[in-house]
C-alpha cells in the first residue's frame, strides 16, 4: 500500500493534504491512510486501487470550495441547484473499475460548516449554496467494494452510486444530523447487482434510496437486482427506505431482515416526486422480515402530491410483496394510484401494526416538520387494483375518536381481505370490489361500512 505520509501528507487537521493524498492515489494500487486528521478536497480514485483507513484515521472535508471538483468535471455529474447544493464531491470515481474503500476510519463531511443557520419557519438547517454535493460519488463504475468505513455528517448525500455494476457494501456506518435536509445515507441509482449488508444508517433524510434517473448517464440503464439485508435504518424526518425518482425503471429488488427505528416513514414507493418528472416505474420489489418503529409504516403513491396534473407517460407500481412485518404507526399508510398510471398487484402477508395517533391531521406537524398528514383510517386505498391483505392485524393503542376505520377504499377494485383482524372495520365506496375471506368464525371488524357521500 502507498502510505500517504510518504507522499507528504501531514494528517494534523490543519494543513490541506489533498495534493499529497492524490499523489499516493495516482501512484497506483491501494492507498493507506494512517492515524491522524487529513483535511482534503476532492480525491479522484482510479481503477485497481482505493483507500484503506486506519481505525484512528479521519478524512475531513475542506471548508474551501476551490479544493473540490468543478461542477462540470464529468458529463454525468448533475447539480441539484434547487436543493442549494453544488456538484462537488469529497471522493469521486468515474468510469473506473475494481475500487476498494475499506478500514474502520472515518470520512467526515463537516456538514455544520455548510449548514450554519437554522430556518426561521422549521427546526431544519438552512444550506449554504456553495455546499458540496454527494460526499462519495461513484459513476458508471464496476466492481466496487466498500466495507467498515464510518461516514459522518455529509452536507448532502453520504454515498451516491450512479450507473454502477457489481457493488458490495458491508459493515458501513453512516451518521447524519437528524434535522439536516437532503443528507441521504446510500442512494443507488440505475445500478445493478448491488448487495448492501450489515450496515447501520441514521440520517435526517432517506436512509437508503433506489432511484431510476438515467438522464445524464452515457449508457442508459435501469435499477435492478439490489439486495439490502441485515441492516439498521433510521430517517428522522423522511423515509428509512425510499424507492422512486427519475425517468426509468426500478425492478427485482429485495429488502430483508431489517430493523427500522425512529423514522417518519418506514417504506416509501413513489413514482413521481415532482410535476416536472416523468416518473419511474417500479415492480417486483419484496420486503420481508422487517421490524418497523415509524410514524407512517408505508407510503405507496404514483404521485407525491394528490391533485397534480396527470403524468404524461404511463407509469406503474406493481407486483410488490410485504411479508412478515411488525411495528408501530400513528399516521395513515397509503396506496394511491392516479390517472395514466397503475398501482396494482400488491400483497401484505403476516403483517401487524400497533397504531396510535389522533387520526386526521394536516401536512405540517405542530413542530413545523413536513409530511405528517393523516386521514381517519390506518390504511387508505385510492385508484388501486388487486390488493391482497392476508393475515394482517391492526392493534389500536388508542381510542381517539379521530380514527374511524382500519381500511378505507375509494375507486379501487379486486381487494381481498383474508384472515385479517380489522377492529374498526372496512369502508368502501363499492363493497362489491372487496372480498372478505375469514378463516375463523369471528374476526372483529371484518365488515363493510358503506361510505357516505
Amino acid at each position: 500500500m502507498n502510505n500517504v505520509k510518504a507522499f507528504g501528507a501531514a494528517g494534523d487537521g490543519k494543513n490541506n493534504d489533498t495534493k499529497a493524498i492524490q499523489k499516493a492515489i495516482d501512484a497506483g494500487g491501494m492507498v493507506y491512510i494512517p492515524g491522524g486528521v487529513y483535511v482534503t478536497g476532492t480525491l479522484f480514485l482510479k481503477s485497481n486501487g482505493g483507500l484503506h483507513l486506519a481505525p484512528d484515521a479521519v478524512l475531513r472535508a475542506s471548508h474551501r470550495r476551490e479544493d473540490y471538483n468543478t461542477d462540470d468535471f464529468c458529463p454525468q455529474n448533475e447539480v441539484f441547484s434547487a436543493e442549494q447544493v453544488t456538484g462537488a464531491h469529497l471522493i469521486a470515481a468515474v468510469e473506473q473499475e475494481n475500487i476498494v474503500l475499506s478500514g474502520s476510519g472515518r470520512i467526515e463531511g463537516n456538514a455544520f460548516f455548510w449548514m450554519r443557520e437554522k430556518c426561521t419557519d422549521t427546526p431544519a438547517w438552512k444550506p449554504n449554496p456553495e455546499r458540496p454535493g454527494q460526499m462519495i460519488y461513484f459513476c458508471e463504475c464496476r466492481n466496487i467494494r466498500i466495507s467498515d468505513v464510518h461516514l459522518n455528517n455529509a452536507s448532502y448525500w453520504h454515498l451516491f452510486l450512479h450507473g454502477c455494476e457489481e457493488v458490495r457494501i458491508s459493515g458501513l456506518r453512516i451518521t447524519g444530523e437528524p434535522l439536516l435536509a437532503t443528507n441521504d445515507g446510500i442512494d443507488v441509482d440505475c445500478c445493478s447487482d448491488v448487495i448492501i449488508r450489515n450496515c447501520i444508517i441514521h440520517t435526517g433524510d432517506d436512509a437508503i434510496t433506489l432511484r431510476g434517473n438515467n438522464v445524464s448517464l452515457k449508457r442508459k440503464r435501469i435499477c435492478e437486482h439490489v439486495l439490502v439485508s441485515d441492516c439498521i435504518l433510521s430517517s428522522f424526518n423522511d423515509n428509512a427506505i425510499r424507492v422512486g425518482v427519475g425517468n426509468s425503471c426500478i425492478r427485482n429488488c429485495s429488502f430483508e431482515n431489517l430493523m427500522i427505528e425512529g423514522s417518519r416513514t418506514g417504506i416509501c414507493l413513489i413514482s413521481r416526486f415532482s410535476p416536472s418528472s416523468p416518473g419511474t416505474s417500479i415492480e417486483g420489489i419484496v420486503f420481508s422480515n422487517l421490524r418497523m418503529e415509524t410514524k407512517r409504516p408505508f407510503n405507496i403513491k404514483l404521485m407525491n402530491v394528490e391533485g397534480q396534473e396527470p403524468m404524461k407517460e404511463f407509469r406503474y407500481i406493481r407486483n410488490i410483496s410485504f411479508r412478515n412485518l411488525t411495528g408501530t404507526g400513528e399516521l395513515t399508510s397509503n396506496l394511491l394510484g392516479a390517472e395514466n398510471g397503475s398501482v396494482a398487484d400488491i400483497r401484505f402477508q403476516d403483517v401487524e401494526f400497533a397504531c396510535s395517533g389522533i387520526g386526521e391531521r394536516p401536512y405540517w406537524s405542530p413542530e413545523r416538520m413536513w409530511g405528517y398528514d393523516s386521514k381517519d383510517c390506518a390504511i387508505r386505498l385510492k385508484y388501486a387494483e388487486r390488493i391482497e391483505f392476508d393475515n394482517v392485524r391492526i392493534r389500536w393503542m388508542t381510542e381517539h375518536p379521530g380514527w374511524k376505520h382500519d381500511l378505507s377504499a375509494e375507486y379501487s377494485s379486486g381487494i381481498v381481505i383474508r384472515n385479517c383482524v380489522f377492529p374498526k372495520g372496512v369502508r368502501s365506496d363499492n363493497p362489491q370490489s372487496c372480498r372478505i375471506e375469514p378463516d375463523r368464525e369471528s374476526l372483529s371488524g371484518s365488515r363493510f361500512n358503506r361510505k357516505r357521500r
